[in-house]
């Protein structure tokens, strides 16, 4: 496309940022190199022009018409647009490559929608889409002129949506993008914090994606410990001795059948009073254990059963390179459920840290199990609330789009559902009712880890764990329905997500302001 990069840079002018800046983002190869501009000359090397565009009455609607107007090919381009009569601007709609005249970029637009439904969430979606189609196409450039939101939001949205949409590829893709804004205050630090964003759920996606005969609970408990280190946060790894004295009983249990024995993190562990205690499931392959699982589009991808540990270790490092400090202890219980000869067997009883005891009923239930053992020990240290995350079941019923969460404190759950919709990352509250301990009560112990006598599913577990956090403040997070997705949903494709990163990580920002 050569011949495109004789786009002139005197038509458009040249309006600059006090800074310009730019950084690759670390991660896999073949990820967009996404870059903040406030300089209009960037358009003479552009390939592709991405123009955000709204569907009104009268059709599609580019944000900012006048940067064609003022190069003269306003016109030309809107006849073009014409020409594809699929393109409606609808959300996340993506019109054909479009090339209004032979000395300037090919122009892509990106429908974001009725301009009264429109929002931050609908421009990242939007352009998360276009990325997945720039991935590989050289020189880019994005407007973000005209949108009608402050640009700090604008801003952050699309260097998140850049970079999800970007992340992967083949090595020899090379792809930039410069999001392109007139010189307005709150675009630098928008543009810091989506890259922060960006950054950590690449970083979880690329965790759950790793095979699991490449991340057992050592290796997993090492890669997140070398990040904690160099960011200045404390880290413990406790191993058999250190679980055994601790009371996790149940982790140990879940571990038993592997050769990789178990693990448990914890993050800033000289904080055992912290504002909020973080729990997050880490079980790097889940066969099922004795009550293996059956159905192979299932175990296929149990490599991503310890997504939830791998977010609440990213939410709290992106926190950290933002320049805040979280008042947070994390405990993260690691171990491969796997049916061997020392595995755990139904009808088996284990420990937790507070001296409770759990019946097992069911040997795949494993991540409650190991949720129990990281709450009872947070609730024990002190701290002031209680989050617990993991993949137990489908998340709720909620579908793919969101994290299904149970409460004993509304305020708790407050902050958790504004910071998802806040971070494009919504969550869903449901009903905890104690009437359903009824279902999981055992002769042999104070409860059991599942029912015998209904199918089990998300309220059944979050019911459980409810009774391992005492008095404290607790709200359990279920991303079974997010973290991996087995069939693409717009614009998410099959795979890693990375939920919830973005909802902790948020929700630890708006905590973390509220403080000071």
């Amino acid at each position: 496309m050569g011949r495109l990069r004789a786009f002139a840079a005197g038509r458009f002018g040249k309006q600059s940022l006090d800074r310009n800046t730019h950084e690759r983002p670390q991660g896999a190869v073949g990820m967009i190199e996404v870059r903040l501009s406030g300089d209009r000359s960037i358009l003479a090397n552009a390939d592709i022009l991405v123009m955000p565009a709204f569907a009104e009455a009268s059709g599609p609607q580019l944000a900012d018409v006048g940067l064609l107007e003022k190069a003269g090919q306003g016109e030309r381009f809107a006849s073009a647009l014409r020409r594809d009569a699929v393109f409606q601007a609808r959300p996340s709609q993506l019109s054909a490559l479009l090339v209004p005249a032979e000395n300037g970029p090919a122009v892509l637009a990106a429908g974001l929608g009725p301009r009264e439904t429109f929002s931050a969430n609908t421009l990242r979606d939007a352009l998360m889409a276009a990325a997945i189609f720039l991935k590989g196409r050289g020189r880019c450039v994005v407007v973000l002129d005209g949108l009608g939101l402050d640009i700090a939001s604008a801003m952050r949205a699309a260097t998140e949506a850049c970079l999800l949409g970007g992340h992967g590829g083949q090595a020899d893709e090379s792809t930039i993008v410069d999001l392109l804004t007139i010189d307005a205050p709150g675009a630098e630090r928008g543009f810091a914090i989506g890259k922060a964003v960006g950054k950590a759920a690449n970083w979880v996606r690329e965790l759950v994606e790793t095979p699991g005969n490449k991340l057992v609970p050592e290796d997993l408990a090492e890669v997140v410990a070398t990040r904690a280190r160099q960011l200045g946060i404390g880290v413990d790894i406790w191993g058999e001795a250190e679980l055994a004295k601790r009371g996790f009983g149940a982790t140990r249990a879940v571990g038993y059948g592997s050769v990789n024995k178990p693990l448990v993190l914890c993050l800033n562990p000289n904080r055992p009073k912290a504002r909020l205690g973080l729990a997050g499931k880490g079980i790097t392959f889940d066969s099922g254990g004795i009550n293996l699982k059956r159905n192979p589009q299932e175990i296929v991808w149990m490599k991503a059963d310890m997504a939830a540990a791998a977010a609440v270790a990213g939410a709290i490092f992106a926190a950290v390179e933002l320049g805040f400090d979280p008042d947070v202890t994390a405990i993260l219980p690691l171990a491969e459920n796997m049916p061997g000869s020392h595995a755990l067997r139904p009808g088996d009883v284990v420990t937790h840290p507070d001296g409770r005891r759990t019946e097992i009923t069911d040997t795949d239930s494993e991540g409650r199990l190991v949720l129990a053992d990281a709450v009872a020990y947070l609730a024990r240290s002190g701290v002031g609330a209680i989050v617990d995350v993991g993949t137990l079941t489908d998340g709720g019923g909620v579908g793919p789009l969101l994290w299904g969460c149970w409460t004993t404190s509304n305020t708790l759950a407050e902050e958790l559902i504004a910071a998802g919709e806040t971070a494009g990352e919504p969550g869903w509250r449901l009903p905890l009712r104690p009437e359903y301990e009824r279902l999981i009560e055992s002769k042999v112990a104070d409860i059991a880890n599942a029912a015998l006598a209904v199918p089990d599913s998300g309220q059944l577990a979050a019911t459980y764990l409810r009774t391992f956090a005492g008095k404290t403040p607790w709200v359990h997070i279920d991303n079974g329905s997010t973290a991996y997705l087995d069939q693409g949903f717009a614009p998410w494709p099959v795979g890693a997500t990375g939920s919830p990163t973005r909802a902790l990580l948020q929700f630890l920002l708006s905590r973390a302001q509220v403080e000071k």
